[in-house]
């Protein structure tokens, strides 16, 4: 089991293109949060959800995280009907990103 891990690791590590800077541990957090939310409950995730993750940051850490992910091409913003309200959506990079870590757990597991 443990080899597996291991393996899956060193995988993913290789999904991490040279040219772009890496995701940090609280952004990856984030994303996987936020992936999750969509995925698995079907759900919309608006910018107030994120912020009241404080087991991850404060809301000031949470929206600096969160705004990076934006500008790194992971996440965009799109409007609502309340003007206030911010929804969170993954991207394609974001998406190719999940893919990449599917891939590398298949592979490690069936070594």
């Amino acid at each position: 089991m443990t080899n597996s891990y291991l393996r899956f690791l060193h995988l993913a590590d290789t999904l991490i293109n040279p040219n772009e800077k890496p995701l940090d541990s609280l952004s990856k957090d984030i994303l996987e949060h936020i992936s999750k939310h969509i995925v698995l409950n079907k759900g919309k995730v608006v910018v107030g959800d994120i912020l009241m993750l404080s087991q991850l940051g404060s809301q000031a850490t949470l929206h600096k995280r969160l705004h990076a992910l934006v500008d790194d091409g992971y996440l965009k913003l799109k409007s609502t009907s309340d003007g206030r309200v911010k929804q969170v959506e993954l991207t394609k990079k974001a998406t190719k990103y999940f893919a990449g870590l599917s891939q590398a757990l298949e592979k490690a597991a069936n070594a």
